[in-house]
């Protein structure tokens, strides 16, 4: 055996050993920065923020749509916007089928890997852009494709341990959306009576695996359940419920102003009760809203282009379909998003 040789057979063993090692390196997720909260105040990366958000319930409905939602990440931040709300069991569907939405998990409670890989994928793009997801587990329209709650047990503590392993921290989370609906919910453990106590079982169950993670569970407005529980992280309400003094919290659905047959259409009145919500919440210093429209979470819709990332138009009639007027007024009366803070634009009025 030549020198040569043996110098060749060498380095073939010494890359062997090496290339393993620096693929497991790469394999190994990078974390984002952790959302918490801290004497009711939202915090990302130890940095105080505020959050204006967008709720898109179905932006996890397939990869084309997820990746149309990441395209846009930069103009919302560019508006102020910094929180996005998504769901795994997607949210209604809208017109023509309000059922239509995907639902990311099986029905023994695993998650489903392209869900979960869309998943991370939105929320490692966030994280890029000093952003902050809000991951919905279950929703009223898809509750009953679980076989029992050994499913959904299973399914909480598989989300918390694809959030933990993957170190996805710049999120919180809404465990059933519309607890206690009383038209679409069907298992017993989303509705009540003995709500408090379910919903803390369901938050424990999570808590278990992951946490470090914040969790809440929206309740159905004027359904009868609260809005807090034992064990409660981040207090969610929905639609124009009042605003709780205490608590971090999240309106993780305003009350929509346009249609799912005439999405991303609005009326002077329409307007000037989204912007007053606006001014409510902009004045709440312990709260956030996810503003929620038609255009926005419907599937197909009039439109027949729903679900909508992009802004679109100012909605003065079908040719002008879109929400642009809620991210100028967030640019315009909160300014532009650059983590920590919202940088005033020039010239706006405050």
């Amino acid at each position: 055996m030549t020198i040569r040789t043996i110098h060749l057979a060498a380095a073939l063993v010494l890359l062997s050993l090496t290339f393993p090692l620096q693929a497991a390196e790469t394999n190994a997720p990078t974390a984002t920065r952790e959302f918490e909260i801290r004497n009711d105040r939202a915090y990302l990366g130890g940095r105080q923020v505020r959050l204006w958000g967008l709720r898109c319930g179905n932006a996890l409905h397939s990869t084309a749509i997820t990746e149309r939602h990441i395209r846009n990440l930069d103009n919302m931040t560019a508006h102020g916007i910094n929180l996005l709300g998504v769901y795994i069991q997607g949210s209604n569907g809208g017109w023509p089928n309000p059922d239509a939405a995907a639902n990311g998990f099986t029905r023994d409670g695993r998650l489903r890997p392209e869900c979960a890989a869309r998943l991370e994928n939105l929320v490692r793009e966030a994280d890029r852009r000093g952003m902050v997801v809000m991951v919905g587990l279950f929703s009223p329209r898809k509750d009953q494709e679980f076989y029992d709650d050994k499913a959904i047990r299973r399914a909480i503590e598989e989300t918390a341990r694809f959030l933990r392993d993957r170190k996805l921290k710049n999120v919180f989370v809404d465990i059933m959306h519309e607890y206690n609906n009383p038209e679409r919910i069907d298992k017993e453990i989303f509705r009540e009576p003995d709500g408090e106590a379910k919903k803390a079982k369901l938050t424990a169950w999570f808590k278990a695996v992951a946490p470090d993670i914040e969790v809440g569970v929206c309740p159905a407005a004027k359904s009868g359940t609260g809005d807090s529980y034992p064990g409660m992280d981040v207090r969610l309400i929905q639609k124009d419920m009042p605003i709780p003094k205490t608590g971090f919290v999240v309106n993780v659905e305003t009350l929509r102003q346009d249609i799912y047959q005439h999405d991303g259409v609005f009326n002077q009145t329409n307007l000037d009760y989204i912007f007053a919500d606006c001014r409510r919440y902009k004045s709440a210093l312990n709260a956030a809203m996810l503003f929620h429209a038609a255009f926005i979470q419907g599937i197909t819709n009039e439109s027949g282009s729903a679900p909508h990332a992009e802004m679109g138009g100012y909605g003065a009639s079908p040719r002008d379909r879109g929400v642009r007027f809620y991210y100028e007024w967030v640019r315009d009366n909160v300014g532009r998003w650059e983590y920590p803070k919202h940088v005033p634009v020039a010239g706006a009025a405050r």
